[in-house]
């Protein structure tokens, strides 16, 4: 008899992925999402200049390139169990408007490689949507909640996309059902 019992769990394979996404491709969602809007809700050309998000304007620019890093920051705590280790640790708070966010993914192997462009697709709107929450949020509009209501989904899908599924099944209770009806 072994004085010591080890359990050993196999190690699934992992597989390193890519994934870049241009910061001024979110700004210009943005904006043309807000202008949109404002263009539909048919307001005079004072209240739809507010309405709308110009990043070319500097106070309206930094406002939602704050948001959107808000919302990249949101995405990597979402997706922190299969983003890779940086090797230089750093951080602040300083904006960067230009570039692309970048993330490197560590997948189970048998994450299928045609889900890539779509878990982009939905990184991306992920950011455009949160930033257009943020803005309508801080004015107070109910256009917020449209985009509430589509923020929890679009985690779910990306949730799902990252998670493969399980191989370990439920093992059968010897005996029948646990609880058994009346």
């Amino acid at each position: 008899m072994r004085p010591y019992a080890y359990i050993t769990t196999p190690v699934r394979a992992k597989k390193r992925r890519h994934i870049t996404i241009v910061k001024q491709e979110v700004y210009k969602d943005v904006e043309l999402h807000s202008y949109k809007f404002s263009e539909a809700q048919a307001q005079g050309p004072e209240q739809a200049n507010t309405v709308s998000a110009d990043t070319t304007e500097r106070l309206d620019g930094a406002t939602i390139a704050r948001f959107v890093a808000f919302r990249e920051a949101q995405l990597c705590v979402l997706m922190q169990t299969c983003l890779e280790d940086a090797e230089t640790v750093q951080a602040d708070d300083v904006l960067d408007a230009e570039g692309a966010f970048e993330y490197h993914l560590v997948l189970n192997e048998d994450f299928k490689d045609a889900t890539l462009s779509p878990l982009a697709q939905y990184m991306h709107r992920y950011l455009v949507w949160g930033a257009l929450y943020d803005w309508y949020a801080q004015m107070g509009m109910q256009q917020a909640g449209t985009y509430a209501a589509e923020l929890g989904k679009i985690e779910d899908a990306i949730n799902g996309i990252i998670r493969t599924p399980s191989r370990a099944k439920t093992p059968l209770q010897p005996f029948g059902p646990a609880h058994k009806p009346f």
